[in-house]
């Protein structure tokens, strides 16, 4: 089921798709509508690291569509405290909320309301995304589960601390570069 709202603050959308099948719908329906997903945050699997589970699971996305944003950013440099938007997909039972900030809201915050109507089709776009992505999966069958999906590893769950740092003789020449054929060893795709 697909409940989508809007409050004075938020836009939420609810669906009973799993955590892992509305961030791989969120990427595909961003990637469709040209918004930069800049970074992807398995908030849990944060908390985890440092001994801190939560008790739900959530997952924090970072978009950014620049057409859209420049505009904005134009009008008043302070849009840059909430742009690129940040979305929440919240785990539930049974389901999950797909949540962000309105246009109304964040002129609020940075006490510019004259600039809502400017906002508003970057809060439009959010909100489509939102529920293309909470549809997404089930064309024609909206009871139908989503498709299995488990995403890889994300930027932030690699660790750089195995990791061989270049090798420069004292000429300032690599020694990688100075051995091999000299050039690509390893065509192919």
């Amino acid at each position: 089921m697909i409940l989508a709202g809007c409050s004075a603050v938020m836009l939420r959308v609810n669906s009973n798709q799993s955590l892992a099948a509305i961030e791989a719908a969120l990427v595909h329906a961003a990637q469709r509508r040209g918004i930069n997903v800049l970074s992807i945050a398995h908030l849990n699997r944060l908390f985890q690291l440092s001994g801190n589970a939560l008790s739900k699971d959530a997952i924090s996305l970072t978009v950014c569509r620049p057409d859209l944003s420049a505009a904005l950013l134009e009008a008043d440099i302070r849009f840059a405290n909430f742009i690129p938007c940040r979305l929440t997909v919240i785990q539930e039972d049974g389901g999950v909320i797909l949540e962000s900030l309105t246009a109304a809201e964040i002129c609020r915050l940075i006490g510019r309301p004259e600039l809502e109507a400017a906002a508003l089709p970057l809060e439009n776009m959010l909100r489509e995304l939102l529920e293309e992505a909470a549809r997404a999966g089930r064309p024609g069958r909206p009871d139908a589960p989503a498709p299995a999906y488990e995403p890889g590893a994300a930027e932030g769950m690699v660790s750089p601390r195995a990791t061989i740092p270049q090798r420069i003789d004292c000429f300032g020449s690599k020694v990688e570069d100075l051995a091999g054929t000299g050039q690509h060893d390893a065509p192919g795709g």
